[in-house]
């Protein structure tokens, strides 16, 4: 077999990989070693797979949310500052796959965790095939509330001392303005002004680019002391952003 032949062979057949693109131009395929969970709930496609590289992972909508093998360098990239603030009561925003409320938990002083997921089968896919993810849900400190998580915050008449936004890339599209400022509205009112969230790739393409800057600039109309990191996470392929204000410089 020449060289060019075993460059071009693919490994594994068509319908055993999931596609994931994290921007354009770029599309990983990841090996579904065995599919653990493939289902349409109401709100989105949802495959839990086994992974030779990076073990079980979780996608909706082909979007890579959770893998074993390096979820804890995306958990404390979006939950350290919580963890290390003093916080007691903690709103996690979306939080289906139990991963948020795991890193959580690991703090001391967090006395009340409350998950607000709009899809109940991703909660329930996640508690049988995802590692943690049931104890980490069922923990008395833990309290889930099923809905829009939007909607719940806007209505709930609760305060909490914290917030994390752990919605998919593109919770609102693109355009949606009054949703992102209603949303940073009522963090600032009900959870101290203070959040942290993913934004997605930092890689600089114009699309990318527009969408941190557009949601960068609506949260610093309602919080401050607003920062942003980049952490390089493998299973995604580049460095991706993550966003933290409301915790002072």
């Amino acid at each position: 077999m020449s060289a060019l032949e075993i460059r071009d062979k693919v490994c594994f057949e068509k319908s055993h990989f999931i596609v994931y693109q994290p921007y354009p131009g770029l599309h990983l395929a990841y090996h579904a070693k065995r599919f653990r969970f493939s289902a349409h709930s109401k709100y989105q496609k949802i495959d839990i797979i086994d992974n030779e590289a990076y073990g079980r992972m979780l996608f909706l909508d082909c979007n890579l949310q959770h893998s074993s093998y390096d979820s804890a360098i995306f958990n404390e990239a979006l939950c350290g500052t919580a963890k290390a603030s003093g916080v007691r009561h903690v709103l996690v925003l979306g939080g289906g796959s139990g991963q948020t409320a795991l890193a959580l938990l690991q703090s001391r002083s967090i006395e009340r965790i409350t998950i607000a997921e709009i899809d109940q089968l991703v909660i329930d896919a996640c508690k049988k095939h995802i590692e943690g993810a049931k104890e980490a849900l069922t923990d008395p400190k833990v309290r889930i509330v099923t809905g829009d998580a939007a909607e719940f915050l806007h209505s709930v008449n609760e305060k909490f001392d914290a917030s994390i936004i752990d919605f998919t890339e593109q919770p609102f599209g693109n355009t949606n303005t009054s949703a992102i400022k209603r949303l940073y509205s009522d963090i600032r009112e009900k959870c101290m002004g203070r959040c942290s969230q993913y934004l997605g790739s930092s890689v600089e393409l114009a699309v990318n680019r527009r969408q941190r800057n557009q949601t960068t600039t609506l949260c610093k109309q309602f919080l401050s002391h607003v920062r942003i990191e980049q952490i390089f996470i493998p299973s995604f392929g580049a460095p991706h952003v993550f966003m933290h204000a409301g915790y002072g410089k």
